[in-house]
């Protein structure tokens, strides 16, 4: 037969045991969670030390690599800058070199082509010699007489006017009276010439008695090449006949070798007049000082 056995337990030190595991779980668990915050919070600390660590060493490689390419861009511009500007220096002595050689060879070109217009202004006016005289000479002589003997209407005062009709009056016979000088001395000169014409002329080309005339020739002797090679002129009187012109060009040619030729200075008159017509001319100046230098370095011999 079954037995019952009733007893009684008492749990109060259980239940006084669980409820201090109880509090101990409890001051565990609070320690963990203590523990996990202080832990996150270093690793948080940590991270953020890191991370700072991290971005200051980057920033620093970044900083120092834009400065060692700032330097060596700094450098390189500083050379560029110092080779550009020897590149200008150099440049502008050219452009100085080339203004002087244009503005030399401008001045030369300038003078040469003024000398030739001279020149051909010169050659010009000997060619239409008349034609110029007739302008610049004969036709301002014309208008300045015209202008001279211009009268005017007198609009002075009554005792005035008598003194300038007095002047105008002088004035004309001033002219006139030079008007008769110049036509007394141009009659005077035909005269002389005629005398000293008829003086000079044949008076009977058709007689047959014999004389004796002196006729002028002009024997000229020049050098024609370098190899020394004389060549001999002989200018006579246009006048002559073909025929007493050969007979004299001949004679001279024969009787040339055999004249008594002697070395002499030119005479001071010719050299002087020679100088005035050089002077007086408009050729260039490098021409006259070649004509002036062949006169003075020329051997001259007369008979």
């Amino acid at each position: 037969m079954a037995t019952t056995f009733n007893c009684t337990v008492d749990t109060h030190p259980m239940a006084a045991e669980m409820q201090s595991v109880s509090n101990h779980v409890k001051g565990t668990t609070a320690a963990v969670v203590t523990m996990q915050g202080a832990v996150i919070a270093a690793e948080n600390n940590s991270a953020n030390k890191v991370c700072k660590n991290v971005n200051r060493g980057f920033l620093t490689l970044m900083r120092s690599q834009i400065s060692q390419k700032i330097a060596n861009k700094q450098s390189r511009v500083e050379a560029l800058v110092m080779q550009l500007g020897q590149q200008k220096r150099q440049l502008l002595g050219i452009k100085t070199n080339m203004e002087r050689e244009y503005g030399r060879i401008a001045e030369r070109y300038l003078r040469i082509f003024t000398s030739i217009n001279k020149e051909l202004e010169t050659r010009i006016r000997q060619v239409d010699q008349p034609v110029f005289e007739l302008v610049n000479k004969h036709m301002a002589t014309s208008s300045n007489r015209m202008n001279a003997l211009t009268a005017w209407v007198p609009t002075s005062q009554a005792e005035g006017l008598c003194k300038s009709q007095q002047i105008l009056v002088s004035n004309m016979k001033r002219n006139a009276q030079v008007a008769l000088d110049q036509s007394t001395d141009f009659l005077t000169q035909i005269g002389e010439q005629r005398a000293i014409t008829n003086q000079v002329l044949i008076s009977n080309p058709n007689g047959n008695e014999d004389k004796t005339y002196l006729i002028p020739a002009l024997i000229c002797e020049s050098v024609s090449d370098a190899a020394g090679i004389t060549r001999t002129d002989i200018a006579v009187p246009t006048e002559l006949s073909k025929n007493h012109a050969s007979i004299i060009n001949n004679a001279l040619r024969e009787e040339g070798e055999n004249l008594p030729w002697q070395q002499q200075q030119p005479a001071r008159q010719v050299s002087e007049e020679l100088s005035r017509l050089v002077e007086s001319s408009q050729i260039s100046p490098r021409v006259k000082d070649m004509i002036l230098k062949m006169h003075s370095s020329a051997i001259v011999k007369t008979l």
